[in-house]
């Protein structure tokens, strides 16, 4: 028997990249259980969520504004929320207010129509941008809210802290369960290769693809991540909203640390191309490493990574092609 048997739960996000994946493993984890999108699909789409069309129920809205919040909120009795502004360093750097409102509104106004509407549980899905810029590698997650978040990311980062606080605080007044989860460096099939807003690895497997060359990559190339598979982080997610919701933050990712300039020579292998690679050190690099400590979801949700890189590259790189 699951927890999600016959329940109702609101997923925010739902449509877009990690949101439409955690739909559908919900769907095959909860026996009848009602599930509801909330969605502006500003950066999601409802073709993310073919695969279970007519399984669902899809509600437009615009969850900065308070009533479209109430009116998802009413008679759920779980609510994960995964809507958020995201954007790849470039998008961050230039525009940390915009990156601050519109996420600490989001989950401003979600939580308090959930708490309005007694909803019994609540999943936070926090980020690995709270960590500072020099934090200990891997990272445990003792340190998000140590100094000061990562500058290139930092009004993500500390609008992510205030989600966090938010939850905690609620969870002290108004005894709202709820799990925190921080997921590192999500990618694969869905994820958004905008040029204008995607993370590295959508943007670099459009640019190989496309045939780039040369190809120019921001920063040394000396920089370090982790990076996990969307069906991994979905999974984490769900257990974390199953197993653990006593508001602890914990991190969804792998030990598999490596750095931008391997990153690139393998996208560029499974790609099949031979661009010049060019490293660009006046331009951000992000922060030097990030990798997490992944002990502890491993002791309080049973959750460990599952797919490689390479093979998660090879599937997002096949999709890519595919849709494209």
């Amino acid at each position: 028997m699951s927890y999600w048997d016959g329940r109702k739960v609101l997923v925010t996000g739902g449509a877009g990249f990690t949101g439409s994946h955690l739909v559908e493993q919900l769907l095959e984890r909860g026996r009848g259980v009602k599930v509801t999108v909330a969605d502006d699909l500003s950066s999601g789409s409802l073709e993310n969520l073919r695969a279970v069309k007519g399984r669902v129920r899809f509600l437009k809205a615009d969850l900065r504004k308070p009533e479209a919040c109430a009116k998802a909120c009413r008679s759920q009795q779980a609510v994960l929320h995964l809507a958020a502004r995201m954007g790849g360093v470039a998008f961050n750097s230039a525009h940390p207010a915009t990156m601050f409102r519109e996420n600490t509104l989001l989950t401003l106004h979600v939580l308090e129509a959930a708490r309005v509407a007694k909803v019994e549980r609540f999943l936070m899905t926090s980020s690995a941008c709270v960590y500072p810029r020099f934090c200990t590698v891997p990272t445990p997650e003792t340190e998000g809210f140590k100094d000061w978040p990562e500058p290139t990311n930092e009004g993500y980062g500390w609008a992510k802290r205030m989600d966090e606080f938010q939850a905690m605080a609620y969870r002290k007044e108004f005894g709202l369960k709820v799990a925190i989860a921080r997921p590192y460096n999500t990618y694969g099939p869905r994820d958004d290769f905008d040029p204008k807003t995607s993370h590295v690895i959508p943007a670099l497997i459009r640019r190989v693809l496309s045939g780039e060359n040369p190809l120019r990559v921001w920063g040394t190339g000396k920089q370090s991540r982790s990076f996990l598979y969307v069906d991994d982080a979905a999974r984490g997610l769900l257990d974390a909203a199953e197993r653990y919701a006593v508001c602890d933050p914990v991190n969804l990712g792998t030990r598999e640390e490596v750095t931008i300039a391997e990153l690139v020579k393998l996208i560029v292998e499974l790609g099949g191309k031979s661009p010049k690679l060019v490293f660009d050190p006046s331009k951000p690099s992000g922060q030097p490493r990030r990798n997490c400590d992944t002990r502890k979801a491993l002791r309080k949700l049973g959750f460990k990574a599952q797919v490689s890189l390479r093979e998660g590259l090879s599937k997002t790189i096949a999709w890519y092609r595919e849709t494209r």
